[in-house]
């Protein structure tokens, strides 16, 4: 037999080998994973309790919030990030601190499928406040009374909320941020979101999309290069009290 043929042969074992090996461990990985967890297929950094959030980085990929009995902080184990330890999350006077890299990726099928992938899931009974930095974060099955909203940088935003009604809402935007609010898909009911009272500062070339939401009342302060979507009910409410 030629050395060559062996060569080639000796290759196509190996390839082989490395197949097997990695169905082995996609099975284990699996087999070893939590079937009533939706979420299996991220590895969890952190489990710890917190109320506040504070984010910094992020808008490479997504980033999603979505409230649940046991508060961890989830990455995506396909991304390459995941065993690098790239996003770094701890816990401190209640507040949740996530630090995600804004490294260039040189592989462009890698950046483009990062773009669309959410890379990083939060989970938390509730949450008070939201605080991000040139992040995109997204909110799902948002379902409290109140909440605290500050972005700034290069920030997205969309809350999608189970609740049609809302007690407070507080928004600040900085430099060119963007927040969109809408019902969650899975509410039950009316899909027109409904607010008690608002505190909107919006500044910068920021932009708030708050088409869908009734507001009885609010305060707004904007400057001129932002632009805010509001409803024709919380217009007219607001004008009829001036």
């Amino acid at each position: 037999m030629k050395l060559s043929t062996r060569l080639l042969g000796g290759l196509f074992i190996l390839m082989i080998a490395g197949l097997l090996a990695s169905v082995i461990s996609i099975k284990e990985n699996y087999d070893n994973a939590d079937k009533d967890d939706f979420y299996w297929g991220y590895g969890k950094i952190l489990e710890e309790p917190f109320r506040h959030i504070k984010i910094e980085g992020g808008n490479i990929a997504q980033i999603a919030f979505e409230q649940y009995i046991k508060p961890s902080v989830r990455i995506l184990k396909q991304w390459p990030g995941y065993e690098k330890g790239s996003v770094k999350a701890f816990v401190r006077a209640d507040t949740l601190f996530v630090t995600f890299p804004n490294e260039k990726v040189d592989n462009a099928k890698l950046q483009d499928w990062m773009k669309h992938a959410t890379l990083v899931r939060i989970f938390s009974p509730d949450v008070v406040s939201i605080e991000g930095v040139d992040t995109k974060l997204d909110l799902f099955k948002l379902h409290q009374k109140s909440i605290t909203i500050h972005l700034s940088g290069r920030s997205e935003m969309e809350v999608e909320s189970e609740l049609s009604n809302i007690d407070t809402l507080r928004i600040a935007e900085d430099d060119s941020s963007n927040v969109f609010f809408e019902m969650s898909p899975d509410a039950a009911g009316s899909k027109l979101l409904r607010v008690q009272s608002a505190e909107l500062d919006i500044r910068g070339a920021s932009r708030l999309d708050l088409g869908l939401v009734q507001m009885k009342s609010f305060k707004l302060n904007i400057t001129d290069s932002a632009v805010i979507q509001l409803s024709g009910f919380s217009y007219k409410n607001q004008i009829s009290k001036e």
